[in-house]
């Protein structure tokens, strides 16, 4: 867990700033100061930058020529190093709690990085230039992302962040037309005929154009480590949604059941708020009217009371099923499974399983 309590974002500027000052009143230059305080003119350089830690032989120098108390000079250098000594623990401690193994291997920030190169591309991926301004946006958004709201990030909040910074990024990439959510309810059996094809590599260009269609950009992105998303809904720009699906389970039936899900949430919810499934403190209301939108989509009413009497003694009438309705077998088995009629370790072969590297 990873705290923001006492995160300063004002700054502390190095003796440096006010021997610059005096240089400045007393009409020196580098060369000058650097030489009457016994320096070289690199040395003299880094002082001025705070590189070159202030000692009392130095401060003591800086009081024979500016007449500024050598005590004024070590308390300025001692406050300077202290607030800079806090920003590198609160740096460390930052980077630390973000999945950056995961990140490197996805390809989000490079490989081998350590130290201050590290914070510098995890504060370049989130597009801020410190720690106390990548806290201050995310407390914000806290509510927004539908995070309890508290003084501190767990764990599984920073990788969800992290996933859903660069769904981000791959969005506002994506051109779509304006989001219209009775396009979107008016494309669900548009959507869901491509739930017969196995390839990925197929369908998903074609639910990608049908959703763009509605206003919504849809994004392939696995998680990084602690994420424990499938799926999640946003509006990271006005009207464009985004809807995000990890293929966490990497089988249809879980794919198409969570799509139509999020797809739910788009229709009947506030669209303000990002909702990732997995996470805790989803309304439970919500969830429920999703899950059932969902099934609604992929096993009509109309065909709700047949599939009721369907069960694992005759498989033969499951696939049956799944022809006369038009979606794959591995979703009416998934519906069938959840509904408590099939043990979940019957019938496995019925379900297309996706690898990774096909997935776009």
């Amino acid at each position: 867990m990873v705290s923001h309590h006492g995160f300063n974002p004002d700054w502390v500027s190095a003796p440096g700033d006010t021997i610059i000052d005096l240089m400045d009143e007393h009409g020196f230059n580098e060369e000058e100061l650097s030489k009457r305080v016994g320096l070289s003119l690199i040395k003299g350089r880094e002082l001025i930058s705070g590189e070159l830690i202030l000692t009392e032989n130095i401060a003591n120098k800086l009081e024979s020529l500016f007449d500024v108390s050598t005590n004024f000079w070590l308390n300025r250098e001692d406050k300077y190093r202290q607030h800079k000594d806090a920003i590198i623990r609160q740096n460390n401690e930052w980077v630390q709690s973000l999945p950056t193994s995961d990140m490197s291997k996805l390809g989000w920030i490079p490989k081998g990085l350590s130290g201050n190169k590290k914070v510098e591309y995890c504060l370049k991926f989130f597009g801020v230039s410190s720690v106390p301004e990548w806290f201050n946006y995310y407390k914000n958004k806290q509510t927004a992302i539908a995070f309890r709201k508290s003084e501190a990030f767990r764990t599984e909040e920073m990788a969800v962040i992290t996933w859903l910074k660069k769904a981000e990024y791959i969005s506002r990439k994506q051109r779509t037309y304006a989001w219209d959510k009775d396009a979107l309810q008016g494309s669900l059996e548009a959507l869901r005929k491509h739930s017969l094809e196995p390839d990925p590599k197929v369908f998903l260009p074609a639910i990608r154009s049908i959703l763009a269609d509605a206003g919504v950009a849809l994004v392939i992105l696995p998680t990084p480590t602690g994420c424990p998303a499938s799926g999640a809904t946003c509006f990271f720009e006005p009207g464009k949604a985004t809807l995000i699906m990890s293929f966490r389970y990497l089988r249809d039936d879980h794919f198409w059941f969570t799509l139509f899900h999020e797809v739910g949430h788009l229709v009947l919810h506030n669209c303000e708020q990002h909702r990732i499934e997995g996470m805790s403190g989803l309304s439970e209301n919500e969830e429920q009217e999703a899950n059932e939108f969902s099934s609604g989509v992929l096993i009509p009413p109309a065909h709700r009371a047949e599939f009721d009497m369907l069960n694992g003694r005759n498989w033969k009438n499951i696939i049956k099923f799944a022809r006369k309705i038009g979606v794959s077998k591995g979703i009416v088995l998934g519906q069938l499974q959840h509904a408590k009629k099939i043990p979940y370790d019957h019938f496995a072969r019925f379900k297309v399983k996706y690898n990774r590297e096909d997935l776009c």
